[in-house]
């Protein structure tokens, strides 16, 4: 199969595509077929060496695809299946034709692949920062980074769950913003202030999905470190913050599978700002890491 693959970790031009032996899905595995594979800011990280792993590497920590066969005690799955979900390995990645998970979900009838591979690690990570959160209907909350993959999901399910949502974004992207349900506020100077003058109350709960430096602004609004989350900024949990990061252990379905309903029934917008083949995937890190991409990036294999 072909793959985007490491031999050597670094820049982004580590990043080549080869020929490598398609995987064999073991016990409780399915082999997908990779229809897309979302782009994520853990992946730069990994790519420089920062998650310590073998080399030879294939990243890419989430996918939308077919299942193409079935390991062993695998029930509930047939192939042909439409799925979306995490490999199962951190050096054996969705930037490739195939890839093994047992951890997936059914994708709805209508919800596109592009759509479904940038669901996957959003809806579940902003679930789980809403729920650190525990809101009551009715309640203000500002999210950080609103445009993004992660903070649309947070604005999205927060609007479902019945809260007024502040989200803060670049210039570019408040009209987007807004069209989630949110009241957009513009990053910038004098944040703190500019939101409490468009808040409708007080602000009952903070989550920030860009970090750059944004949690001193959210404990400013809130007044302290309560009620107030991080999923980009672990250094801030030096200041009290609690900070929650995605990892095996605590990933989940039903977030995804709930956000890929909504989708099929048209209450949930993704934005893709572009996708790229395995060929390219250096050229789709370089634009990753530079920022403002007004939306999610893919590879399609």
């Amino acid at each position: 199969m072909r793959a985007a693959v490491i031999t050597s970790f670094g820049a982004a031009d580590v990043l080549h595509e080869a020929e490598v032996d398609t995987p064999v899905p073991g016990r409780g595995q399915v082999l997908v077929e990779v229809r897309a594979a979302g782009l994520n800011p853990a992946e730069l990280l990994a790519r420089s060496g920062g998650f310590d792993l073998p080399a030879p590497a294939i990243i890419g920590f989430e996918f939308a695809g077919t299942v193409a066969a079935l390991g062993d005690d695998v029930t509930g799955i047939e192939v042909g299946a439409r799925v979306a979900g995490w490999p199962d390995g951190f050096a054996q990645g969705s930037y490739a034709e195939f890839t093994l998970s047992s951890n997936y979900t059914i994708i709805p009838d209508g919800v596109s692949f592009t759509d479904a591979a940038a669901t996957v690690i959003a809806a579940d990570n902003a679930a789980r920062g809403l729920s650190l959160l525990r809101p009551d209907p009715g309640e203000t909350i500002v999210v950080t980074g609103a445009s993004g993959a992660l903070g649309g999901a947070a604005v999205q399910f927060a609007r479902l769950q019945g809260l007024t949502v502040i989200g803060i974004s670049g210039r570019s992207s408040l009209g987007y913003v807004e069209s989630l349900g949110a009241i957009a506020v513009e990053h910038g100077d004098d944040l703190a202030d500019r939101v409490r003058a468009v808040a409708p109350g007080p602000i009952d709960a903070a989550l920030d999905t860009a970090g750059k430096g944004l949690v001193s602004t959210l404990l400013d609004l809130r007044g302290g470190t309560g009620r107030v989350v991080t999923l980009a900024d672990p250094a801030a949990a030096a200041q009290g913050v609690t900070f929650s990061a995605g990892h095996p252990g605590n990933r989940d379905t039903r977030p995804v599978r709930e956000a890929l309903e909504h989708i099929a029934a048209g209450r949930w917008r993704t934005r893709i700002a572009r996708t790229f083949p395995l060929r390219l995937a250096a050229e789709a890190h370089r634009a990753l890491e530079a920022g403002h991409t007004g939306g999610k990036l893919l590879l399609v294999p």
